[in-house]
């Protein structure tokens, strides 16, 4: 019974993990899209 209960406090946890994850980039989405245009600049293909 022991294993169950530890078994389900673990699985409880990292499912509020992912999802608090997810809320927090939820609401700050404006903010990591435009960290991510700065960060990932678009550059044309170097083809010769």
């Amino acid at each position: 019974m022991i294993d169950l209960s530890a078994t389900l406090i673990g699985f409880a946890s990292f499912v509020l993990v992912v999802l608090a994850i997810c809320g927090a980039a939820y609401f700050k989405a404006d903010r990591l899209e435009d960290w991510f245009k700065t960060k990932f600049v678009k550059r044309p293909n170097r083809t010769p």
